[in-house]
């Protein structure tokens, strides 16, 4: 299931469309619900839409969004004795045909609503009619003949000679069985040509676990006033972790991304690009791309070191948090106090200063031809 919209809003308050679509005979629902709703007014549209006809879902596949994994969602979810399996970030594959539900929903929307589109809730029910009514190519006959036994009647079936039907409940369960049996064959020939079509212009994985990889930055949410038009492509890079699902070789990996990114940890293979080192770079001096701050300031980390260079004020080798070393810089006293005073103390408190005293002058180097010129203490001209 998943969220769509937002659309005109309607009288009713509602501007966006709940769809939800059964797995097996592809039956699906447009349930009009607000697009920002919170956790528990979609519940409660799932509740009178689906679960009410339907019954309790075994597995719920959603997208990740906050509402849907939410405690309190998570919590019903298991009081009403099904599983979540939310999708990988950014990849709505996952849950593909949810996406291509929205679609055909969204097409026949608008060849029904009126140009000036308030009247599209009214015409939700005609479009659920027409998207169960119609041949499904994944299980080859319509949705609603799988879910009751029967194609839907139309007024046109009341011209037509119609033949007789068995009241016998045995001959209903034998259809039902052989409807189900040709479903299964036509989805496992459909998989079939999905994937070989998917897998056509696609290469193996290339990346294992402990690699150094950028992650696309995509994937990371952005704050207020941050164009993504100006931020790098790829941020990073970090360490793969250890795959995610039952293949060790992916196509999903865990990155071992700084706690302090907004970014789900978990990233599909596409959206990662293979770091090269710099003893191999065409690039040695490029330096690492690590995510920019969102509020204009880089978190301090702690002082290395410090040095003091004749009577000028002493300075400090700062490391910045999750950054690497490449970017530490050197900061006064001064400087610190005013922007960074406990990782000041911190580090005085452990006594590792340099003395106040001037540090004493190096004998200034005169090469050999300037000795030769210079008088001796003592001799005259």
């Amino acid at each position: 299931m998943d969220i769509t919209g937002p659309f005109p809003k309607h009288k009713t308050g509602v501007d966006g469309i709940l769809t939800v679509v059964d797995r097996l005979t592809k039956y699906a629902m447009f349930l009009p619900c607000r697009y920002h709703a919170k956790a528990p007014e979609l519940a409660e549209v799932l509740y009178t839409g689906w679960i009410r006809s339907k019954g309790y879902p075994k597995e719920i596949v959603c997208a990740r969004d906050t509402r849907f994994l939410s405690d309190f969602w998570v919590a019903l979810v298991k009081r009403w004795g099904s599983s979540l399996k939310p999708s990988s970030a950014h990849h709505p594959q996952t849950d593909g045909q949810t996406e291509r539900a929205h679609q055909t929903a969204q097409v026949l929307l608008r060849t029904l609503i009126r140009p000036d589109q308030f009247d599209w809730v009214e015409r939700l029910p005609d479009v659920e009619l027409a998207y169960n009514s119609s041949i499904h190519p994944a299980i080859g006959m319509s949705p609603f003949e799988f879910e009751h036994g029967s194609p839907i009647s139309s007024p046109l079936d009341a011209t037509l000679p119609r033949t007789a039907e068995s009241d016998d409940h045995l001959a209903f369960l034998r259809r039902m069985q052989e409807l189900l049996v040709k479903a299964r064959d036509q989805m496992l020939t459909t998989q079939i040509r999905m994937s070989r079509q998917a897998n056509r212009n696609r290469l193996p994985c290339p990346f294992r676990a402990g690699d150094l990889v950028w992650v696309s930055a995509a994937e990371f949410s952005l704050e207020q006033d941050i164009s993504r038009k100006l931020l790098p492509k790829w941020m990073g890079p970090w360490r793969i972790l250890p795959a995610v699902g039952d293949d060790p070789e992916g196509p999903s990996f865990r990155i071992a991304v700084p706690p302090h990114l907004p970014v789900h940890t978990v990233s599909h293979c596409s959206k990662l690009a293979p770091f090269v080192s710099a003893e191999s770079d065409e690039f040695p001096g490029r330096r690492t791309q690590d995510p920019p701050s969102m509020d204009g300031f880089q978190e301090a980390g702690y002082i290395i070191t410090d040095r003091r260079h004749g009577n000028k004020e002493t300075e400090f080798l700062l490391h910045f948090s999750y950054c690497s070393h490449k970017a530490d810089r050197w900061l006064t006293r001064s400087e610190l106090q005013a922007t960074a005073p406990v990782v000041l103390s911190r580090y005085l408190s452990k006594g590792k200063t340099t003395p106040s005293t001037p540090a004493p002058r190096l004998p200034r180097y005169i090469p050999p031809s300037d000795r030769q010129l210079r008088l001796r203490p003592g001799s005259s001209s």
